[in-house]
């Protein structure tokens, strides 16, 4: 089984905090993404994917509002050096789409749900030749 390292979405999009959120938006859709960091003086803080985008916009309908407003803490880290089992693990206990992957401290990048099905179905197409 692979590392975490070895797929996670390295270089993420990140944003500072007060970008509006259409501005985000437009970012994840340029970069076909699902989600931005929010950094504040340089450290993480938060995370908008598109489901905080999609509620934000059924509760409110303002895109003009800043990120800062729908963003959420990214409250799962996973360290960039675990396999991909534990982030498994995490997304099934924590009902997450996305895990702040980390290296001695710093943000580092994100792996999504998708990412790991991805390089599994990769591998298994390979192994299929």
């Amino acid at each position: 089984m692979a590392k975490i390292s070895h797929v996670l979405l390295k270089n993420p999009v990140v944003v500072p905090t007060g970008t509006k959120l259409s501005e985000a938006a437009q970012l994840m859709k340029k970069n076909k993404i699902s989600s931005v960091l929010i950094s504040r003086n340089g450290m993480l803080a938060g995370i908008v994917s598109v489901e905080d985008i999609m509620y934000s916009m059924a509760e409110r309908a303002d895109m003009d509002i800043a990120v800062d407003e729908v963003m959420h803490f990214p409250e799962l880290t996973i360290d960039s050096e675990k396999w991909l089992s534990d982030a498994i693990t995490m997304f099934e206990r924590c009902k997450a789409s996305h895990i702040t992957v980390v290296e001695h401290g710093e943000e580092v990048g994100i792996i999504r749900a998708d990412d790991i099905l991805h390089t599994y179905r990769f591998n298994k197409e390979d192994s299929c030749r």
